[in-house]
């Protein structure tokens, strides 16, 4: 049985799939942290007039897998950063058809600990690129899950 402890989240990696068969994954580089898949769900109010007391009733409705943001240093000749089709930013100029790919967040691994990853369809959405005078570039990003991220775990 693996030895699970709460740990730090480094070694995580942000991964970008290459379309192929079988898939490649390569690692964005320079992340610093990584947040998400955030879910949510719709709730559907059911109350009637006829509630013995008065109280609202649910059932729940359509999940959202949500958005998955990163953080990373920003690194404008690394070709999974920029403007060329394997990179982040080139991903925008990808058609609707184009445009979801798969992705995948390595978790860290510790020794006794199980292996696992998120694996999910998502959509580049966001960018936001800072260049302090006084501070590290930065480079943030975000994707749009479609549809039902899974929890890998290696055992």
């Amino acid at each position: 049985m693996a030895n699970e402890n709460p740990h730090t989240g480094m070694g995580a990696q942000l991964l970008k799939g290459d379309g192929n068969s079988p898939e490649n994954f390569v690692a964005v580089l320079g992340v610093k942290s990584i947040s998400g898949p955030n879910m949510t769900r719709d709730t559907h109010d059911t109350t009637d007039m006829n509630q013995p007391d008065n109280y609202r009733r649910f059932v729940g409705g359509l999940v959202d897998a949500g958005e998955v943001s990163f953080e990373a240093n920003f690194l404008p000749a690394d070709t999974t950063q920029n403007q060329e089709e394997t990179g982040w930013m080139g991903q925008f100029d990808l058609t609707s058809c184009d445009s979801v790919r798969n992705w995948r967040i390595t978790l860290p691994e510790c020794e006794g600990d199980s292996q696992g990853y998120f694996e999910f369809e998502g959509i580049v959405t966001g960018q936001q690129i800072q260049l302090p005078m006084d501070d590290l570039m930065s480079f943030a990003g975000t994707l749009k899950v479609s549809g039902r991220p899974e929890l890998v775990i290696i055992t």
